[in-house]
C-alpha cells in the first residue's frame, strides 16, 4: 500500500476504518473477546478447588469448611433485594456476626457492558427502598460507594473473620472497593465475586488491585458456570 499515491493511501485508509467500524462498531466488545483468553490463563495458575452447581452450595461450603459457627462481618457490595444476605444471615446464626449490605438501591450507577449486550444504568432497582429483613445484626449502607465506604471505616472496628461479598457488577465498583478496603483486606480474608467471568469487570478489577497493591489469593470454591462465580481467599 505504501507504494500507492497519497491520495489513494488515504482512501483505502479511509475505506479500512469505516468497513471495521460497521463490521465491529463496538470496539469495547472487540476488547472483551479478545481477552477472554486471560480467564483461560488464570484458571491454569489455580491449584485444584471445588465447583459448585450454584452459589447457594457454594456459600454453604465455605460457611462450614471456613467459619463454622465463628462470627463474621459480611459485607456486601451490590445488595439489589437482599437475597444474598438474607441467605447468609440464615446460615451464620452467630448472635456475634455482622451484616452490612452497600447499593444505591436505585440500579446500576452505569451501563454494564457485556459481549452479548449492554445493561443500561437503573436497572435492577428497588426505587430506593431497603430490603425487608428482620435480623437486628443487619445494617444497610444507601448510595455510591465512594459516598458510603469512607463513613463506614470511619467507624468500623474489624473483630471478626470477614466475608467481602462483590455483586457490584462493574469494573469502577470493583476495583474501588477492593483499593479502599484494603485496610481490612487481611490474611485469610474471603472475597467472593458475583459475576467473575466477565474478564472486562469483576475479574480485570481483582487482578488490576492485586498488581498494584501487591496482594495473593488462592481459589477456595467457584461455579461451574464458567467460573461466574468465585470465592477467594488471600495469603497476605
Amino acid at each position: 500500500m505504501k507504494f500507492l499515491p497519497l491520495k489513494y493511501r488515504n482512501q483505502t485508509y479511509g475505506f479500512l476504518r469505516k468497513l471495521l467500524a460497521r463490521t465491529i462498531p463496538d470496539s469495547y466488545k472487540l476488547k472483551t473477546i479478545v481477552n477472554m483468553s486471560t480467564l483461560k490463563t488464570w484458571e491454569k495458575q489455580q491449584t485444584t478447588f471445588p465447583i459448585f452447581a450454584t452459589r447457594y452450595e457454594m456459600y454453604d461450603f465455605i460457611q462450614k469448611k471456613y467459619l463454622e459457627n465463628e462470627s463474621v462481618d459480611y459485607l456486601e457490595f451490590g445488595v439489589f433485594e437482599g437475597a444474598s444476605i438474607d441467605y447468609w444471615r440464615k446460615l451464620n446464626q452467630n448472635t456475634q456476626s455482622r451484616f452490612y449490605g452497600f447499593d444505591t438501591f436505585t440500579g446500576l450507577p452505569e451501563a454494564w457492558k457485556n459481549v452479548l449486550s449492554d445493561i443500561p444504568s437503573g436497572t435492577w432497582t428497588t426505587e430506593g427502598n431497603l430490603p425487608k429483613i428482620d435480623d437486628k445484626r443487619i445494617t444497610f449502607y444507601k448510595g455510591l460507594f465512594q459516598e458510603t465506604i469512607d463513613p463506614f471505616l470511619e467507624k468500623y472496628q474489624p473483630s471478626n473473620k470477614i466475608v467481602i461479598h462483590n455483586d457490584s457488577d462493574l469494573y469502577s465498583s470493583s476495583l474501588y472497593l477492593l483499593t479502599r478496603l484494603d485496610d481490612i483486606i487481611k490474611k485469610n480474608t474471603i472475597i467472593i465475586f458475583d459475576e467473575f467471568s466477565n474478564v472486562m469487570h469483576e475479574f480485570k478489577a481483582l487482578e488490576d488491585y492485586c498488581s498494584a497493591y501487591n496482594r495473593k489469593y488462592k481459589v477456595i470454591a467457584a461455579t461451574e458456570n464458567f467460573y461466574q462465580q468465585v470465592a477467594i481467599m488471600f495469603e497476605n
